[in-house]
């Protein structure tokens, strides 16, 4: 299997080279900004919008209007316009938004397909026009290197290499199965008893606390000033540090999980359906909007999503099973006589059945009927799964899974590709560090 993997590194720049990307990234920015204004105005005069080869045959009139314009490589202003020309596909098959104006500051980005080198021994990646470049060398890229990303993050700059190899997909060393139950008040709940529940770690509650002062902070400066922009750029790195730790721990909790086990069982849940706002309308106003809000906050702090995905590339690399089963009554239901009713869940913590007296930590129970469902399943006559398959199986009788898109991984198609992509990959690029 041909696969793709991003390996991000931060920078080691002077200020001389800094202040190059900076021009740089300002050139793709104006060129795309120029772009989409060429194509605006040519669909209101009536005419049909330019694509991608009519807009990089204006470049060269635009290098000598603008002669700062040959400062960069080529290439890095022909991605701005294919990332245009990408966005309004995007528009009319993916429901997403119209392409708007770049701001500065915002989606600071700078993508080489061609002439990048990388240098694993010594821990530097050459771009064209702009020499070697040290990295904070954390670990090495494994594959041939096929184009690199520049990006300015909070004042850092970051490399992503991305590299594409082939991959053999062999039979998983496990044997174990394990049903995973995602939860607000445990965030991975395992099925077997041996296994801890899986928490976040304690020390993003600190960051969190710490996030919530520098919110009051920025409230309470006055809009338009310095000191608030100071403490928005505060409160941004809050952020930042929290996510990476929580992208941090759910790599290394995923990475466990797929290596110890050979079949991993979860729910099929709609993560943004479940998050969405319960505010309503002027009209028909919400109830409980602040309960709910605070639920959101912890679905959402637990990264139910990320840690599905994050399960769904490892497996198929890994040749592990990954079936998500509908989650409706896994948490009503006895794991033990398989009684259903509301009555079960005496508490949050705690399951109680009224039938058997069965009595375990609900997150436990729960996720134990998540693995006998994705067991009974595999073996009902449903559509057979392969090794790394990490599809949603329904059968007669059980409920109607909520519709989620299907990734690569699944055996989806793979649409038109960026520059420096396969539509014939196994797998889409994966950017996790």
């Amino acid at each position: 299997m041909r696969i793709r993997q991003g390996f991000q590194y931060a920078l080691r720049l002077k200020a001389q080279r800094e202040a190059t990307l900076r021009r740089w990234v300002g050139c793709r920015r104006f060129v795309f900004n120029e772009a989409l204004a060429h194509q605006k105005a040519e669909v209101a005069a009536g005419r049909k919008r330019p694509g991608y080869a009519a807009l990089c045959a204006r470049l060269p009139e635009l290098k000598k209007l603008h002669p700062w314009l040959s400062e960069p490589p080529a290439q890095a202003l022909q991605q701005a316009l294919k990332d245009l020309c990408k966005a309004w596909d995007r528009k009319y098959t993916s429901g997403f938004g119209a392409p708007r104006f770049k701001k500065r500051g915002k989606g600071d980005t700078l993508r080489l397909p061609q002439d990048c080198k990388y240098d694993a021994a010594a821990g530097l990646v050459h771009l064209p026009k702009l020499g070697a470049l040290r990295l904070r060398h954390s670990r090495a890229a494994v594959g041939a290197l096929k184009n690199v990303t520049l990006r300015c993050e909070r004042g850092r700059w970051v490399a992503s290499l991305q590299t594409e190899r082939e991959l053999e997909v062999l039979a998983p060393a496990a044997t174990a199965a394990v049903g995973l139950d995602f939860g607000a008040a445990t965030t991975i709940m395992p099925s077997n008893a041996a296994l801890a529940p899986i928490e976040l770690p304690a020390r993003i509650g600190r960051y969190e606390r710490r996030m919530k002062r520098l919110q009051q902070a920025v409230s309470r400066k006055r809009r338009g000033s310095n000191n608030r922009a100071k403490a928005r750029t505060r409160l941004a790195a809050c952020h930042a540090r929290i996510a990476a730790m929580r992208r941090d721990f759910l790599h290394q909790a995923t990475t466990k999980l797929v290596a110890d086990h050979a079949l991993i069982v979860v729910e099929d849940l709609a993560v943004k359906s479940m998050t969405a706002s319960a505010a309503g309308t002027v009209e028909e106003p919400g109830r409980n909007v602040k309960a709910k809000a605070g639920l959101n906050r912890t679905i959402l702090r637990n990264g139910w999503a990320m840690a599905r995905s994050m399960l769904e590339y490892k497996a198929a690399w890994s040749g592990v099973m990954l079936v998500a089963v509908p989650p409706a009554y896994t948490s009503q239901a006895c794991s033990a006589c398989g009684h259903t009713t509301a009555g079960n869940r005496k508490s949050q913590a705690v399951f109680e059945c009224v039938a058997c007296g069965h009595r375990e930590n609900a997150d436990r129970n729960a996720a134990k009927n998540i693995l006998h469902r994705g067991q009974e399943i595999l073996s009902g006559g449903c559509p057979a799964s392969t090794a790394g398959y990490a599809g949603t199986h329904a059968c007669e009788g059980s409920a109607r899974p909520s519709r989620r898109p299907r990734s690569a991984a699944q055996g989806a198609s793979v649409g038109a590709p960026l520059a420096g992509t396969l539509s014939e990959l196994s797998l889409s690029g994966n950017l996790h560090p």
